[in-house]
């Protein structure tokens, strides 16, 4: 189970208007002098800007739950500047839909939902 996920940025503002459009959440910015944390609404983590902190392409992949039909979620997130790296596909009835897309700043992130 995950607490809490903490995803990398470059530019703090333009990943909080990336995710803020694409989940349709609300976001508590934090500025800690060179520590920035954008904590997302409805999710249980944040985006973190600092210089120990660098976005990845091939590190850890997270997934956020959609809180619309998953096709929808991926729209949103290719209309708020992402890009779809994988369609939503169905494992399972059970488990329901994954896809991945590429954030603002380059980090892949899964998205798992229902339809």
């Amino acid at each position: 189970m995950i607490s809490w996920f903490e995803i990398p940025v470059l530019d703090i503002h333009r990943a909080m208007e990336f995710y803020r459009k694409f989940l349709e959440a609300n976001i508590n910015f934090q500025d800690a002098g060179d520590f920035k944390m954008a904590i997302l609404g409805g999710q249980q983590g944040a985006l973190i800007q600092h210089n120990a902190y660098k976005p990845s392409f091939a590190g850890v992949l997270v997934y956020i739950h959609c809180h619309l039909p998953i096709q929808e979620q991926m729209a949103l997130a290719e209309s708020s500047g992402g890009k779809i790296l994988r369609p939503a596909a169905l494992i399972s009835e059970d488990f329901g839909y994954t896809g991945i897309i590429e954030d603002s700043e380059g980090n892949r992130i899964g998205l798992h939902g229902r339809n």
